[in-house]
């Protein structure tokens, strides 16, 4: 995923993100004396939402271009900026013991040892400290989908797509299999739930959003993703018009260490 596909996004994204503001809220009684982390904050629509809650929120992503931008959407000054890399967050000592509430929204299916940034997550908490740990859940309607549409080449787009890999990696268990996965780590106090979702999405929304899950398009040219993402929409979908749904279900947990 690029940055102008996240910008493009960020409308929906916003709109999202104030929802999503009041049950974190309430879930991890978010205070204004708390020190806290945003794992995966991309362009930071989330971390900005924060910032008017915490007292102070470090923005933590691998993107460099990520980063950048979310610093252009918010220069509140009580957000540090900080580019890494969260499967290798237990390494990083000045964030050990170091924060009151840790949130990793929409951020952790993208990592494929996911498990490891949760250990990282874990050690970054101060003792006591709770996070928000959401995550895709392997789904067959919203799995299905993008695998057609990362599937998918024709001769003219075979060079392109040589070798590609697509990373998005949804966790394959049970509500209870995460709690367990959670509580192997270390973390207590663990309130785990599924929650599914039902996206319709315009023509417009479902060319901004769906990009979000095809990495390949990194590979072309800018000035073939357009025609490119054409080609996919209807080999997955049997059009590039119209409105697009998008299914599938998070696991959710809230957890103390």
């Amino acid at each position: 995923m690029n940055v102008n596909q996240l910008k493009t996004f960020t409308p929906i994204a916003h709109t999202s993100a104030l929802s999503f503001m009041e049950e974190l809220s309430k879930a991890l009684s978010l205070d204004q004396k708390d020190v806290s982390l945003d794992v995966g904050c991309g362009v930071g629509t989330l971390t900005r939402l924060l910032s008017e809650r915490v007292g102070r929120v470090t923005a933590f992503d691998i993107s460099l271009e990520m980063i950048k931008e979310a610093k252009e959407i918010s220069t509140a000054g009580n957000i540090t900026y900080s580019v890494g890399d969260a499967t290798k967050l237990s390494t990083y000592e000045e964030y050990t013991n170091s924060f009151d509430k840790v949130v990793a929204h929409f951020a952790l299916h993208w990592m494929k040892d996911f498990k490891t940034a949760l250990e990282g997550i874990h050690q970054s908490l101060k003792p006591g400290g709770q996070c928000y740990l959401d995550m895709g859940q392997h789904n067959p309607d919203i799995i299905d989908t993008i695998k057609v549409l990362n599937s998918y080449t024709s001769p003219k787009w075979e060079t392109y797509m040589k070798g590609y890999e697509h990373a998005y990696y949804t966790f394959k268990g049970s509500v209870d299999d995460y709690k367990q996965m959670l509580a192997s780590i270390g973390f207590k106090d663990i309130d785990c739930k599924q929650e599914r979702f039902k996206l319709p999405l315009t023509n417009d929304e479902g060319k901004a959003f769906l990009p979000n899950f095809m990495g390949q398009l990194e590979r072309f040219p800018e000035d073939r993703r357009e025609e490119y993402m054409k080609d996919a929409l209807t080999f997955a979908f049997g059009t590039d018009q119209g409105e697009f749904f998008i299914s599938g279900s998070l696991i959710t947990a809230i957890a103390r260490r």
